[in-house]
């Protein structure tokens, strides 16, 4: 059976490829909004989610696999462009971030990190500048037209239960939902950091544009600076700043030295909110790198969600409520947690306590059971051991090579150190040296020291 349903989706894929041609049915979209919560009234609070056609998406699948490869093999994407790329992930994207502002701080800069926001990013993608950027990397005249062919004469109508809106036309942006959309974007953007000589790391849409110097001033002046020419390139590309969501940060040791500072402005004049906190990739970034904000939030989730598990407890086996925390719990816990793993103990301690709790509702057992003989009952490690078991396979990806080289090359072999998977040598790495508190908890001191440390233990 799937050999005949094979043998005609070759013919019709190939087909496609080979006259640059795109069946329309193919290229229609029915559009349903979904509320993500506020006022149902206000359009503004509704997501649009794009139902395409389930041929189009598999032959989309495989052309986004070819790209790919093309783009790989070829070297092609900006090395601070973390979005949709095999090893790349949000975490290694913020360690990157986290480390380099921390080292700046260790070295007694002052830091001013802006979190750029885009308003429709994809949406807004214009079709002549895409193709001439397909063009531009080496993609053949022939293979432009077929993307030519699938941007082109796109349509879309909103449904509403039974009810839909006649069919529009799109006359720019990627498709949503699409296979091949978010790809097409990150070429879209892929030259963004053209020409800017401050640190800009992108993952998608969302950018973070960030500068150092040794008096707070300077760093805002360099700040502004680079946020122009980033603007500048924004217009060329027909994207949309979205001044009032941009927010920018300042990291520093003396806070008395953050009066009376000159603003961060657009070129129209806006002037861009200074924040204490900011949600950047999933973790809530404070000025002072503690994760205190962070932590509070994400434990505050998991214990609504905590309740609500309790009072279905009764209906639940013991693998189901198992099952249960492990898929919409553990997720949770283990996000970005080597990135908050050095947060002060009594941060870190309000998550074992959810996590307990947690532990309670599987095993059934009572509130002054010790959390020792939970992890027993389970089976599971504590939450610190969990961390520090995703701490060393990152930085073993790291020495292997598995991890974007923006993080690979901040962890060095020690020049005297050799290995042999069939001795008993140990792998050492070079231990950076540091002036403050703060610099160790920088990935690149914070990886070797552990590492090292763990090859003593064992």
């Amino acid at each position: 059976k799937q050999q005949q349903i094979a043998l005609p989706l070759t013919y019709l894929f190939h087909l496609s490829l080979s006259t640059n041609t795109i069946p329309h049915v193919w290229k229609s979209a029915y559009v349903l909004p979904l509320l993500k919560g506020g006022d149902p009234t206000n359009l503004n609070y509704y997501r649009p989610i794009s139902k395409l056609s389930i041929l189009a998406k598999v032959l989309e699948g495989l052309i986004n696999e070819q790209l790919k490869e093309f783009l790989i093999s070829n070297n092609i994407l900006s090395p601070s462009q973390s979005g949709f790329r095999k090893q790349y992930s949000t975490t290694t994207a913020t360690l990157k971030v986290l480390n380099d502002i921390s080292e700046s701080l260790d070295d007694k800069h002052h830091c001013a990190a802006l979190f750029i926001d885009l308003s429709k990013a994809f949406d807004t993608v214009d079709h002549t500048v895409l193709k001439q950027k397909l063009c531009s990397i080496g993609l053949s005249e022939h293979t432009v037209g077929w993307f030519a062919n699938y941007l082109s004469d796109r349509t879309q109508c909103l449904k509403v239960q039974n009810q839909k809106s006649i069919f529009l036309k799109v006359f720019a942006g990627v498709p949503q939902s699409s296979i091949l959309g978010p790809l097409l974007f990150t070429i879209y953007i892929n030259d963004l950091d053209k020409g800017i000589i401050d640190n800009l790391h992108l993952y998608a849409d969302d950018t973070i544009l960030y500068t150092s110097a040794l008096s707070v001033e300077l760093a805002i002046s360099k700040l502004q600076s680079a946020f122009n020419q980033l603007q500048n390139t924004f217009y060329h590309l027909k994207l949309v700043l979205n001044s009032n969501k941009t927010k920018y940060m300042l990291f520093s040791k003396s806070k008395a030295k953050l009066q009376n500072l000159l603003p961060i402005t657009t070129k129209e004049g806006h002037l861009i909110e200074l924040v204490t906190e900011y949600k950047y990739l999933g973790i809530l970034i404070d000025d002072c790198l503690t994760f205190k904000p962070h932590i509070q939030k994400l434990a505050h989730r998991l214990k609504l969600k905590l309740c609500f598990y309790f009072r279905i407890k009764s209906c639940l086996s013991f693998e189901a409520r198992k099952n249960l925390v492990t898929a919409t719990f553990m997720s949770v816990l283990d996000f970005g947690d080597v990135i908050y793993m050095n947060a002060s103990a009594d941060a870190l301690h309000a998550l074992d306590t959810v996590f307990h709790g947690a532990l309670r509702f599987i095993t059934n057992m009572r509130s002054l059971t010790h959390h020792c003989v939970l992890y027993a009952r389970v089976g599971w490690p504590s939450l610190s051991q969990r961390r520090l078991k995703h701490w060393y396979l990152l930085i073993y990806k790291c020495i292997l090579g598995l991890v974007p080289s923006y993080l690979q090359q901040l962890v060095e072999l020690k020049s005297s150190s050799s290995y042999s998977l069939r001795s008993n040598d140990m792998l050492l790495l070079s231990v950076p040296r540091v002036r403050t508190e703060m610099g160790k908890k920088a990935f690149r001191f914070a990886a070797a020291q552990f590492w090292n440390e763990f090859h003593k233990r064992v």
